[in-house]
């Protein structure tokens, strides 16, 4: 029975981190997707901004990140590359909208810089992991 068994992967210290910084960055998308819902439908009163109110591209933005932000948050989840290529999508329609069309929606400063901050940590894991994984297989290689 014990052949049946695959051994132990181990896992590298960049892999681990990396997986905890999908994970919270997943966590945090569920949340902001969260707080889409409750501008959509409207649930607490306690926002100054409603949905009928809203102008279209506002409504258009909000309903779209409402449905985006919790497919974000599973991809991310499981660790998927469609979880990650969806949320770059997301955050450079979030960073257009804040820049290119100011007038439209208004600054958004903070936002920018987290999304600009989460795709350069992305990139720097990404390219950590490959750096890894090339110098792994040059040493298999070599010993052969």
């Amino acid at each position: 029975m014990s052949g049946d068994s695959r051994p132990a992967v181990r896992r590298t210290l960049i892999e681990t981190l990396f997986t905890v910084f999908m994970r919270m960055t997943a966590i945090a998308c569920f949340y902001f997707g969260l707080r889409y819902w409750d501008l959509v439908l409207g649930v607490t009163s306690g926002s100054n901004i409603r949905f009928d109110v809203m102008n279209v591209p506002w409504r258009t933005l909000s309903t779209v990140l409402a449905v985006c932000y919790p497919i974000i948050a599973l991809g991310l989840w499981m660790g998927s590359a469609w979880g990650a290529v969806l949320w770059a999508a997301v955050a450079i329609g979030e960073v257009l909208a804040h820049t290119l069309w100011v007038h439209v929606y208004g600054p958004d400063d903070l936002l920018i810089v987290m999304d600009v901050s989460v795709a350069c940590l992305y990139l720097a894991f990404r390219i950590g992991l490959y750096l890894e994984r090339r110098g792994r297989n040059r040493v298999r290689s070599d010993s052969l």
